[in-house]
């Protein structure tokens, strides 16, 4: 439980509601086991946590990656892909599964249908997001930098559906989160 006094609001000031704090809001709802976990949690704390997080889970506001992952490459990737104009970049449709990325209004777009699996991925990130996401040094993505823009955001950022779960993120400025009731 390290991080839980950061999360609580120490060594974060306290925001209040209707002040234009930013909130992150997190539905993980599970019907199969019965599990529901509804986190409503202000931004500035969550920025406040990532910087009392131990090493071995940021490392200078990055968090180390796999080895089979290179940041480098998609950092590259992201800089070609900033150049180009809006474009469905790829689009698979096959008789049990739909993909498709694209890149809208400066935002990146992944759209994934499984049949098989009973499963939707839906994400959308702004292009601020990203770069700041992959200003990490080395294979490190820069989950700090990425929290900090988070505050730029308004509305659904993840909406993952599989067969025994759901999983939604969005950003609004309501304690409650209207949008997920």
């Amino acid at each position: 439980m390290v991080l839980a006094a950061p999360l609580l609001g120490g060594g974060a000031p306290a925001p209040s509601p209707g002040t234009g704090t930013s909130w992150l809001h997190v539905r993980i709802d599970e019907p199969e086991k019965r599990s529901r976990v509804h986190l409503n949690l202000p931004l500035p704390a969550v920025e406040a946590a990532l910087k009392a997080a131990p090493d071995s889970i940021a490392v200078d506001g990055g968090t180390p990656l796999a080895r089979d992952m290179n940041v480098e490459r998609l950092r590259r990737q992201w800089k070609e892909l900033a150049t180009t104009r809006d474009a469905e970049l790829v689009e698979v449709l096959a008789e049990e599964e739909r993909q498709h990325v694209r890149k809208e209004d400066g935002r990146l777009v992944i759209h994934l249908e499984d049949d098989r699996k009973a499963k939707i991925v839906h994400l959308d990130l702004s292009g601020p997001v990203v770069d700041a996401l992959l200003s990490g040094g080395d294979q490190e993505l820069n989950i700090r930098a990425a929290v900090a823009h988070l505050r730029t955001l308004r509305g659904e950022v993840v909406n993952l559906r599989d067969h025994d779960a759901t999983v939604r993120v969005w950003i609004d400025e309501s304690v409650g989160g209207p949008e997920g009731e």
